[in-house]
């Protein structure tokens, strides 16, 4: 469907304030909604007439129903490395000069060893309907690393960040998880098969900055909010200031296998 064709469809629906409906559904998970609001950039002809609208993306679940939170998770070996997961994204392969060679466990590492859309990334997906945050970190720390039954101390940023701005509505939760044990799957089969790899955090630095790590919201935001978690553990004032702004929340967990 193309934007006149889509146009078209909107003269069969009655504009009214604060209405949202589908006009386009991908086969997977997007489909584009419009939003009737009289604050709207756009105008359109409607069945009841010219008005005002948005237009912007939803991730909607194989029931149809949208996808309103994710989760994304970084995970801390004892021994200080980070887990991060080679997961396949095709909107990236789109820019084929996008540089490939990581450095990872000391060594230069070719991703597209890995498939022709690896992106490095840290751990995360949807928070399922009905699902608490903290249920979902775990779910998909199990699904993407293969961790489980250990102990942990998980670090969460209690405010969400919209990731896409004004071109997708979704939440995401960050957690930072210090686990107690140094196991995980190198390959899991989750998602089509997911390669797992342990990272210092001189090499995260590294791919960032080589432009290698470049996932705004599954890997970049994550770190951000790692780096603030590292500083608030080495300065209780400043972990103080972030609980009683109601910004961070810390606690011990217990990491099992989902049932």
């Amino acid at each position: 469907m193309n934007s006149q064709e889509a146009k078209k469809l909107l003269e069969t629906m009655e504009w009214e304030e604060g209405a949202i409906f589908p006009v386009v559904e991908g086969p997977y998970r997007y489909r584009v909604v419009v939003h009737c609001s009289s604050s709207g950039r756009q105008k359109a002809l409607f069945a009841n007439g010219e008005h005002p609208y948005f237009c912007y993306i939803e991730l909607a679940g194989g029931n149809g129903q949208w996808i309103q939170k994710g989760a994304g998770i970084v995970p801390v070996l004892p021994d200080g490395r980070f887990i991060m997961v080679v997961e396949q994204r095709p909107a990236h392969s789109r820019y084929p000069d996008r540089p490939m060679m990581a450095r990872i466990g000391g060594l230069e590492m070719n991703l597209s060893h890995f498939g022709p859309h690896s992106s490095l990334e840290f751990p995360g997906g949807a928070v399922d309907p009905n699902e608490g945050f903290k249920a979902a970190f775990l779910r998909e720390l199990h699904e993407e690393t293969g961790i489980c039954n250990q102990s942990a101390l998980c670090y969460t940023r209690r405010h969400p960040i919209l990731p896409f701005g004004s071109d997708l509505s979704l939440e995401q939760y960050f957690s930072v998880v210090f686990l107690s044990g140094l196991s995980y799957e190198k390959h899991v089969e989750n998602d089509g098969g997911l390669t797992v790899f342990a990272l210092t955090r001189e090499e995260i630095d590294c791919n960032i900055w080589n432009g290698v790590i470049r996932s705004g919201q599954a890997a970049i935001l994550q770190w951000g909010f790692y780096k603030e978690v590292e500083l608030a553990r080495y300065n209780p004032s400043f972990e103080k200031t972030l609980k009683e702004a109601g910004y961070l929340a810390v606690e011990k967990i217990q990491i099992a296998k989902a049932k």
